[in-house]
């Protein structure tokens, strides 16, 4: 059993929100395959499922607000005993520029209120992370103003493809595995 989470924020306010970056890579991965999230009664999470790779694969997208995303991921790894080298997590990062996407085996949350508590709840930093660009933030605005607004027309065009590229990741991930996937994904920009 493999684990793919997306992080973001409920609401529908939200939904078109930088900061839902990761919960739309999710929706992307269940869209290819034809699947619908379905909320959870276990913990507080919309969940599907699919098949990645040969690998049973559990899509989450917890209903907790960003800084407590946490506890859900938490959950649903003890529920479905998922070990977090199987565990992926997707989400935004307003330090990489839009159209960037970058994987990596293990590391920090940085400045990421939902990364941090994904990394406090689990106790260990050693879990694939897939970090989509949403920056860079604007001098002078609010870091909070920025990643809970909405992209702008123009970002908009390009972000379908930057999502696509994402859930691409994710998959290659379960494919070929998170070293190779690096080499291949972090290279370049999306479109």
């Amino acid at each position: 059993m493999k684990l793919v989470v997306g992080l973001g924020n409920p609401g529908k306010e939200y939904a078109r929100s930088r900061h839902n970056v990761g919960f739309r890579v999710v929706e992307e991965i269940a869209r290819r395959q034809g699947n619908e999230f379905r909320k959870m009664f276990w913990f507080p999470a919309q969940q599907a499922t699919c098949c990645i790779g040969g690998n049973e694969v559990r899509l989450l997208k917890p209903t907790t607000f960003m800084n407590r995303s946490g506890r859900a991921v938490w959950g649903a790894m003890k529920k479905w005993r998922v070990d977090p080298a199987d565990t992926v997590v997707v989400y935004d990062d307003v330090e990489l520029e839009l159209g960037h996407v970058r994987v990596r085996g293990k590391g920090t949350g940085g400045s990421h209120n939902g990364m941090k508590s994904v990394l406090e709840w689990l106790q260990t930093k050693a879990f694939p992370r897939v970090r989509v660009g949403v920056g860079p933030r604007p001098e002078g605005t609010d870091m909070i103003e920025f990643v809970l607004g909405d992209f702008g027309d123009e970002e908009s065009l390009g972000l379908e493809k930057v999502v696509e590229r994402a859930a691409d990741a994710v998959e290659s991930i379960f494919s070929i595995g998170t070293e190779r996937t690096m080499n291949a994904f972090n290279r370049s920009k999306t479109g």
